[in-house]
């Protein structure tokens, strides 16, 4: 990844991301499969600019984030003076106190580009959950997109925020590893009426997964799956799973 979630694309990011997800339905969304199964305490995985950290602390919810970019985590804090946040890395990661759930937002599996990367992720989550913890996270459907991207080169998404108008366009591009990994190159523009501005490129490597390839990594993991919602968001066709831990 180049520079997505560091520096100043961190703030445009932010900015963007007001517009392209509603966080008070997100919140609603998340905080419904927490509820169903009682759960008081919760860590959040890709946690970013603190926008679901607002939702949860604004309810007295016992919420923790973790992100692997300091520079997100700074305008999280700036935005949530009273929460908890760890910078880590999802795929080795220890809690002082285990939880009851633990949730990963915003497709961040999707750079968990091998079998190694989702195994120690899922490991992690497994060891930092309560006995009967809850698993909760996003996948993008590898059958849906990969023919979208397929018969659609150039995806453009527009937003704006503070009364700026933003642009980003983006290209994909299966490559010829394993693991339906994508090649995801991004330019993102600021648009004034005499010009457009680019202010910032970004290349990823990302993975694309199979609900098949999903169920078993968690089966080899001790995870229960509970629930598989199909969920439409602004630029995905997703999958969230709800599992359950099992001892081991």
């Amino acid at each position: 990844m180049a520079n997505l979630f560091s520096g100043k694309m961190a703030t445009i990011f932010d900015a963007m991301y007001q517009t392209f997800i509603d966080y008070d339905e997100e919140y609603e969304f998340f905080n419904g499969l927490l509820q169903e199964k009682e759960c008081n305490s919760v860590l959040e995985i890709g946690s970013g600019t603190g926008n679901l950290a607002k939702r949860f602390r604004d309810n007295n919810q016992n919420y923790k984030g973790l992100d692997s970019s300091l520079s997100m985590i700074a305008i999280a804090q700036q935005r949530n003076k009273d929460c908890t946040f760890i910078h880590g890395d999802m795929r080795n990661f220890e809690l002082q106190t285990p939880v009851d759930a633990i949730i990963i937002t915003g497709r961040s599996t999707s750079y968990l580009i091998n079998n190694e990367d989702v195994n120690d992720t899922f490991e992690s989550v497994h060891k930092n959950l309560n006995s009967n913890g809850i698993f909760i996270f996003d996948i993008i459907d590898a059958n849906r997109f990969i023919p979208f991207i397929k018969t659609n080169k150039t995806i453009a998404h527009e937003a704006s925020y503070e009364g700026i108008n933003y642009v980003r366009e983006s290209e994909w591009e299966t490559t010829p590893f394993e693991n339906f990994l994508l090649a995801w190159n991004a330019k993102y523009f600021q648009i004034t009426v005499d010009e457009k501005e680019l202010l910032s490129e970004d290349f990823s490597t990302v993975r694309v997964f199979t609900l098949n390839e999903i169920e078993l990594f968690l089966y080899l993991n001790n995870f229960e799956v509970l629930k598989i919602i199909d969920r439409k968001t602004y630029a995905y066709d997703t999958y969230v799973i709800m599992a359950m831990k099992k001892d081991k």
